[in-house]
């Protein structure tokens, strides 16, 4: 008798086991995510291509332009970007950096984009040392907005295009300015300016980058990199085609795709 009492015992302990092997099986797998910064990165990395592509395009078009001397010598528009980009150089080496000015363009640009993107804001802080701002929204373009938009220079064109309503600024004055020598005209001046806003935009740009910026890693490094390095050249290939009077939007989208062609056909 003592055999089969253990033979039942035994019995039970197998079907226990059997259970338990079943209801592992039945239960449904978890379910699979991407950590959103890993699929950030991803897109970063597809981005790259289109970010070489714009930048060949950029240095070929106005390397081109440059070359033949059009470019320079007949379009003042573009020697006062470049007088103003220069003058803002001199000023950010030589002279006390206007770190309270960066950091308020810096912070209005986040609230500027927390508005646009339907977000509200509770606080508002800035001095010299930092700011912050408090809201209830956060996504990639209220992070990194300040890196690619260039506050001061949108300022100065809706101000030139406020008083454009009044004064013809595109008008050439002969024989304006020192007794009647050198024309004039207020369009030249707000080129200047453009070139001085955006040169103060992309220095303090890339030297806070360098300040280990919190506003990056939300985003993931790399990932914020690339689109603050696109964007920013996306912005100056269009001031530089107003500029030109030999290029259009037109004329450097077809030169992109014939470079996006070029090297499609190289990877083949």
């Amino acid at each position: 008798m003592p055999p089969a009492k253990s033979r039942r015992k035994a019995s039970k302990k197998a079907v226990s086991r059997k259970s338990k092997l079943s209801a592992r099986v039945a239960s449904p797998p978890a379910p699979l995510t991407i950590p959103l910064t890993w699929l950030k990165a991803l897109i970063g990395i597809l981005l790259l291509p289109i970010c070489y592509l714009t930048t060949m395009t950029f240095l070929g078009v106005f390397a081109s332009e440059a070359s033949t001397r059009a470019l320079w010598v007949h379009s003042a528009p573009l020697w006062f970007f470049s007088t103003g980009v220069v003058l803002w150089g001199i000023a950010f080496i030589g002279l006390p950096r206007p770190l309270y000015l960066y950091v308020l363009g810096h912070e209005l640009t986040h609230a500027i984009f927390v508005y646009l993107c339907g977000g509200r804001i509770t606080s508002f802080k800035v001095d010299r040392s930092g700011g912050h701002i408090i809201t209830n929204r956060n996504n990639v373009l209220i992070s990194l907005s300040p890196y690619f938009f260039p506050l001061y220079s949108i300022v100065a064109i809706l101000g030139f295009g406020f008083a454009g309503l009044f004064i013809d600024l595109a008008a050439v004055h002969p024989n304006a300015i020192l007794f009647g020598h050198i024309s004039f005209s207020w369009s030249w001046i707000l080129f200047l300016v453009i070139g001085f806003t955006w040169a103060f935009h992309f220095t303090f740009t890339a030297w806070m980058i360098t300040k280990d910026q919190p506003d990056l890693k939300q985003n993931g490094t790399f990932f914020s990199l690339t689109v603050i390095y696109l964007t920013n050249l996306l912005i100056l290939s269009a001031f530089l085609i107003l500029a030109s009077k030999s290029t259009s939007i037109h004329d450097f989208a077809r030169t992109w795709l014939e470079n996006a062609n070029h090297l499609s056909a190289q990877i083949r």
